[in-house]
């Protein structure tokens, strides 16, 4: 899906794509940042287009029908975990998951590089004042998280978060499988329902 030009930062921080990034779940607790930004000059209905959060992580927002450059979307998003301090907080992986991971972790990565140089615009504070535009529910898993997901089979195996959409009818995932017998990776498009954490412990 091709990104129309947007507004890049001066100096893009760098992105947090860690193995260990995952959801805050105090965050999920508590509830979602919001933030607001506009539609970008040359997008339109359909179109998706990156944001970039202040913790760094890199969304793809899809502009919803009725709506055109300029026009604002709220949209929220949950913070990045820190890394605990004194382990590796993967100890629990499943030896078979762990090549997949770092697999999945070089994808993801190159991914956000992709989207950061093809131009982000970098999420705004809420105005103050009643919105009367589009809101975005929040993605309850960062590009670069592990998680578990249910496959067309019925089956669960342990996957990683390759791309993030907010859409108006919620999130989307494009997520890593592994690769196939001729060394393609594979890749499937899944919702939150699909997906569940990652244990940890």
């Amino acid at each position: 899906q091709a990104l129309a030009p947007a507004v890049s930062p001066p100096h893009p921080a760098p992105l947090p794509i860690l193995a260990r990034a995952r959801p805050d779940r105090r965050a999920m607790a508590d509830g979602a940042i919001t933030m607001q930004v506009a539609v970008p000059e040359g997008v339109f209905p359909g179109q998706a287009f990156a944001v970039t959060t202040p913790d760094g992580q890199m969304l793809q927002l899809t502009c919803p029908e009725g709506v055109g450059p300029g026009s604002p979307i709220q949209f929220a998003y949950i913070p990045l975990a820190e890394a605990p301090e004194g382990g590796d907080g993967e100890a629990a992986v499943h030896p078979d998951d762990a090549a997949l991971f770092e697999q999945a972790m070089v994808y993801a990565t190159q991914k956000q590089e992709e989207l950061a140089s093809a131009g982000a615009v970098a999420a705004q504070p809420l105005p103050v004042g009643e919105f009367t535009g589009n809101v975005f529910a929040p993605a309850l898993f960062a590009a670069g998280s592990n998680a578990i997901v249910t496959r067309s089979s019925g089956e669960e195996s342990g996957c990683s978060i390759y791309e993030v959409f907010l859409t108006a009818m919620g999130p989307q995932y494009n997520v890593y499988l592994g690769q196939s017998e001729a060394s393609e990776p594979i890749f499937k498009w899944c919702g939150e329902a699909d997906l569940r954490a990652y244990p940890t412990a």
